[in-house]
């Protein structure tokens, strides 16, 4: 495919589902297959530590629209800003559950992901929590990673430097442009995070990646022009993004999945105008594809795993197999002396939906996965059903680029394992797959 080529017209039928010129209908489970390439010829080795999310705080300020916290846990966005739809952690309990966890595990290097609700409104007990874990004797690594929505950066920076040293990778949340940003996050300031990514990069040791949720009234392409200024001053290091969880169908699913389409094809463009260059553009999920699309890799569980029960989300004295489940499907609890009590239990109901959307028979499943089970047991199955066509859209339009993908890592000595080593690898530490 040509960089300047544009985006094939789409229409939709009376069935709700979306045709497009190139792939038909995408709602067919054989609209787009992945078949692989070359396993053999395009083979790399993956490294997959243990992680276990700490919820540090529920306590947000940023009235992001459409944010599952508020959905799915608290009563109301008053609640939310004052108190939170959980309570703080407990640094000391939280730490010796944490440490007894990574002790059960064969896995010599654990990254402890604090989570929230915004951490770093509770940064001290960050600092307790990361002080407790040090201060025990056990023979694995510890790598910190912080989500956050990046307004107290630069405040945290000042008071904790040590801290923000020590960060191993940073998750900034930022939905594009000024203007678009600020309308999404409103108790956000997008020249704050500026501010706080500028005071990072003097001290931090760790990767920034900026995180960016797309909803339906959102353009990709303003979420990376705003990725691309900030990788270029080397205020970011990688980009990923996320269709939001949500229970309210597409309203005009066409015009998004042509505007998506659009927004994509430049983005590849750009893409492809690194490699043949000798860079890799750090976009983890795109670079992650590639891998998929060269080996026929299968993903064998859902974007994020939480079916295979090897997930630890530490929220309210609880332990969850995703924090972002309700409460009620909570897998253990923690007592007072830090010891966690996992109750044993079959997740795969949670992947239940898959039967009934057909994931099992669908081309692209090997890389998707059935995508996030949040959205079936939270959200509706309508909207479910719209990111199939989605998500199918998303793989063949990067599939329509993989000729000119490969021939430019040919030509630039670019294998496999530099698009693992220095972008895909942190696909694990987002929600997985777009």
């Amino acid at each position: 495919m040509q960089e300047s080529s544009q985006p094939a017209s789409i229409e939709t039928d009376n069935t709700e589902s979306v045709i497009h010129q190139i792939f038909g209908d995408l709602s067919s489970p054989e609209a787009v297959v992945i078949n692989g390439r070359d396993k053999l010829l395009y083979s790399y080795s993956e490294s997959n530590p243990l992680f276990i999310h700490l919820s540090v705080t529920g306590r947000c300020y940023a009235r992001c629209q459409g944010c599952i916290n508020t959905a799915f846990k608290a009563s109301s966005s008053d609640e939310r800003i004052d108190r939170g739809p959980f309570k703080d952690t407990n640094p000391a309990r939280d730490a010796r559950c944490i440490v007894n966890l990574v002790k059960d595990t064969d896995k010599d290097i654990a990254t402890v992901c604090f989570y929230g609700g915004e951490p770093l409104l509770a940064v001290d007990k960050i600092n307790q929590v990361m002080e407790n874990i040090g201060n025990t004797l056990v023979d694995k690594e510890f790598r910190y990673m912080l989500y956050t929505n990046g307004d107290l950066l630069d405040q945290a920076s000042q008071s904790y430097p040590e801290l923000m040293k020590n960060i191993w990778l940073f998750s900034v949340s930022i939905d594009g442009t000024l203007e678009q940003h600020e309308r999404i996050r409103p108790g956000t300031s997008l020249q704050k995070i500026h501010t706080g990514l500028a005071a990072l990069k003097k001290i931090r040791t760790g990767q920034v990646l900026m995180w960016s949720t797309l909803r339906e009234d959102q353009s990709l392409i303003d979420c990376f022009n705003e990725f691309s200024s900030l990788h270029e001053k080397g205020f970011v290091d990688q980009f990923f993004w996320h269709w939001v969880e949500s229970s309210e169908p597409f309203h005009v699913l066409p015009g998004y999945l042509a505007a998506y389409e659009k927004d994509l094809t430049s983005i590849l463009g750009s893409y492809l105008h690194s490699l043949k260059n000798g860079r890799i553009l750090p976009i983890v999920h795109i670079n992650e594809l590639v891998l998929y699309l060269l080996t026929g890799k299968k993903r064998n569980s859902t974007a994020c795993g939480v079916e295979l029960a090897g997930n630890y989300d530490i929220l309210d004295g609880r332990i969850h197999s995703c924090a972002d489940l309700p409460i009620e499907h909570a897998i253990g609890t923690i007592d007072d002396q830090g010891s966690p009590h996992i109750i044993s239990q079959d997740l795969t109901w949670l992947t239940d939906y898959k039967k009934d959307i057909g994931c099992y028979a669908c081309g692209v499943h090997s890389y998707c996965g059935g995508r996030c089970p949040i959205q079936a047991v939270t959200g509706s199955m309508a909207r479910l059903r719209q990111y199939c066509q989605l998500m199918r859209l998303h793989v063949g339009v990067v599939i329509s680029y993989m000729d000119d993908i490969e021939a430019a890592m040919a030509s630039q000595n670019i294998s496999p394992q530099m698009l693992y080593d220095r972008s895909a690898f942190y696909v694990q530490f987002t929600d997985g797959t777009p």
